[in-house]
């Protein structure tokens, strides 16, 4: 009897708490199931805010790399042993003044022997001249005797032959001159040409001394005593001078489905990771046409300066810019928030689902297309409608092939009307715009009280070409739709520019009794909470 009672005394305690902790799971169950079929009829108090009058700034937002405004790669024409290095990194320097050295001895015997050849041609013209001079001086004697022999010949004292042998003496002489004087030409060339390279082998042992071409900045320095330099087709880069730090330039990326809004003088606000709390201000001095293509996106670049105050940016520094494009000051404006909110609906009006955002399937708030986005094409705009109005499986068999037909048509008016697909907005496109309309007629009937809600404002949207909205204010602690013209946007706050929305109104962002369930819900949370719990079996 003792073996058999000690092992039942270690199982009862584990038992029960198996039991307790089973009992616990159902209950939690039963709970979570009678709050799901109750509903969340009182849900969270209404979020709102207050419309306002503020500021909203279109932009665009791109990064880019900082450089400076000019930049000067200092390299070496010839090849040679550095011996010497006077300058550092972030050293400032001055044009003309020296900043390395190579080893002259090359060209320092270079420019011996050129002056060497310099003084031999000049020692050869000075030969040349006294042949001259010599030749001359013949050219008088033959001149003389010529002289004396045709006086003798006009007396008759001398024969012909005396005189023929004078006078071939004479153009002898003569002859002695020319060539002497074409002798010094020849020498004196050949002083100037050893002259020439004396100057270019003169030049070259000067470029054997490192010299800045600018005054600026040492930002790269790529040599150290006793490297061997070695010129070739592409010059050889020792330092890298920055004319002036105080000015920096961006160059920025810009996706050609915003580069069209971007021109010259344009303000840009960016930011730098090294300064997160600093905003430094530029202006947008350039737009480049040269395009660049990474991983199948274009983009352009565009060149921005800025001021750059205590020399704070630095060369390579990621800028992080929003091009100004558009600025409006103390404008009525509603938070976005609130233009993709729309209210349950009781169950008692007919709502069995969740309540959906308010944003419209046709762009940004409230339809509005921002910022030179890519829109999806009509026939997008199609699925875009079936997920807004959130159709259960037997509407979207009804619904989808109406929403086509409307797309198609309208595409067809489109293009017949020389717009097509690519036209921005809706109320641009006429044709499309009768045709959903005439497609949400159609299928108003198919929806349950919600979903025309949701059908009728985005009809609201459309038809205002993407430029309507919706929002709901709160009035005697219920909501009030009250539609809207829509403006710029930045993204967090859309300008309001028509409707009856008025300053200090009280819009809602969220929050708000849930709906409750639809009764597929309450059976899935019955069959939960009743078809077997997690319990131990045994």
């Amino acid at each position: 009897m003792h073996t058999t009672t000690k092992p039942m005394t270690r199982v009862r305690p584990k038992r029960r708490l198996l039991l307790l902790a089973g009992g616990l799971g159902l209950l939690a169950l039963a709970l979570a199931a009678f709050l799901l079929m109750r509903g969340g009829a009182r849900g969270e108090p209404w979020r709102t805010e207050a419309v306002s009058r503020g500021e909203i700034v279109h932009s665009v937002s791109a990064t880019g790399a900082l450089e400076a405004t000019g930049t000067v790669q200092v390299g070496s024409q010839i090849s040679g042993q550095v011996t010497d290095v006077f300058v550092d990194f972030n050293d400032r320097v001055r044009r003309g003044q020296t900043l390395a050295i190579l080893d002259p001895q090359t060209q320092r015997s270079q420019v011996e022997q050129s002056q060497a050849a310099v003084a031999a041609a000049a020692a050869g013209v000075a030969s040349q001249q006294a042949s001259l001079r010599q030749a001359q001086a013949q050219v008088e004697l033959a001149q003389a005797a010529y002289n004396r022999q045709k006086f003798l010949f006009d007396k008759g004292i001398v024969a012909q032959a005396a005189l023929d042998t004078a006078e071939a003496e004479l153009s002898t002489a003569r002859a002695s001159v020319t060539a002497a004087q074409a002798q010094i030409r020849t020498a004196r060339a050949q002083v100037q040409q050893q002259q020439a390279t004396l100057r270019s082998n003169r030049a070259t042992l000067g470029r054997t001394v490192i010299t800045a071409p600018i005054d600026g900045i040492v930002i790269d320095r790529q040599i150290e005593p006793g490297q061997t330099v070695a010129s070739g087709l592409n010059v050889a880069v020792l330092f890298t001078l920055a004319r002036d730090l105080s000015r920096v330039q961006a160059l920025i990326r810009v996706d050609e489905a915003d580069i069209g809004s971007v021109r010259e003088g344009q303000p840009v606000r960016f930011t730098v990771d090294s300064f997160p709390n600093d905003t430094f201000s530029g202006v947008v001095t350039e737009v480049r046409k040269l395009p660049t293509t990474e991983s199948n996106v274009v983009a352009y670049t565009v060149v921005v300066e800025a001021q750059n105050p205590g020399e704070k940016l630095l060369p390579g520094m990621t800028a992080n810019a929003d091009i100004i494009l558009e600025r409006r000051p103390n404008v009525l404006r509603v938070p976005n928030a609130a233009l993709r909110f729309t209210p349950a609906i009781p169950e008692a009006e007919g709502a069995g689902e969740r309540g959906k955002g308010g944003g419209s399937p046709f762009g940004g708030p409230g339809g509005a297309r921002q910022g030179g986005g890519r829109g999806g094409g009509q026939g997008n705009m199609a699925a875009r409608i079936v997920e807004e109005l959130d159709l259960d499986a037997a509407q979207k068999a009804r619904v989808e092939p109406i929403l086509r037909a409307a797309a198609q048509k309208g595409r067809a008016g489109g293009a017949a009307a020389g717009g097509g697909e690519r036209q921005r907005g809706g109320g641009r496109n006429p044709a499309r715009a009768a045709a959903f309309n005439a497609a949400f007629d159609q299928i108003k009937p198919m929806l349950r009280p919600d979903q025309q809600t949701r059908l009728e404002t985005l009809r609201l949207r459309f038809a205002g070409g993407g430029q309507r909205g919706t929002v709901w204010v709160l009035r005697d602690n219920r909501p009030a739709q009250v539609s809207v013209r829509l403006g710029a946007t930045d993204g967090s706050y859309t300008e309001v520019v028509g409707g009856r929305l008025r300053e200090g109104d009280l819009v809602i962002t969220g929050g708000g009794p849930r709906p409750k369930p639809s009764e597929r819900d309450q059976r899935q949370a019955q069959r939960r909470a009743g078809g077997g719990g997690f319990g131990p079996r045994f």
